[in-house]
């Protein structure tokens, strides 16, 4: 009597060992799968993030060079119609350009300056002093201190991505300035 008995050795465990290994390669493929799409989507964000952060640094680029354009508190709407080219990086290409005429820079607020704020040291203040009259006790103030409301778009050559800026400014003006472009 010969009776052959049902194998249950390392045979039949061999087709099981096969099956757990395949399930823990699929497993660990999927993990490496969506770690990489979790990392590539961590890093578009923070491309988006740097992206924001230096086209609001070309606008304040652009806004403090209005500013100091001589010619801006006589002229804001003309000086403010000339886009700015922004050249972050500084290897003489343009990055972004910079519209600061839609809406033009307005004045929001004037008046004129109270002269016992000026200082006779500062070089800015000295060109505000009127004249006095001996025996006067206030001198008149030839300047007036403004409020401006100033946009920027900027808008990167590379990605076409734009953004917008607003932006109040303080500035002292003088007084026939201050007239022509904020109305007295």
């Amino acid at each position: 009597m010969n009776m052959k008995r049902p194998i249950r050795g390392p045979r039949r465990q061999r087709g099981v060992t096969l099956f757990v290994a395949l399930v823990m390669l699929v497993m660990v493929t999927l993990l490496a799968v969506s770690s990489f799409r979790v990392s590539n989507t961590n890093l578009k964000v923070i491309s988006a993030t740097q992206g924001r952060g230096e086209a609001m640094s070309a606008a304040q680029a652009a806004i403090e060079q209005l500013l100091s354009s001589a010619a801006f508190a006589g002229d804001p709407t003309g000086v403010g119609a000339q886009p700015i080219n922004v050249d972050l990086t500084g290897d003489g290409s343009v990055e972004y350009n910079v519209q600061m005429n839609s809406p033009p820079p307005t004045c929001v607020k004037s008046r004129p300056t109270d002269p016992t704020t000026l200082d006779i040291s500062n070089p800015n203040d000295r060109a505000c002093f009127g004249s006095a009259i001996v025996g006067q006790v206030t001198t008149a103030a030839s300047c007036a201190d403004t409020i401006w409301e100033i946009t920027a778009r900027t808008k990167d050559t590379v990605t076409s991505a734009e953004t917008t800026v607003r932006q109040g400014v303080s500035m002292r003006v003088s007084v026939t300035e201050a007239i022509s472009s904020c109305g007295g």
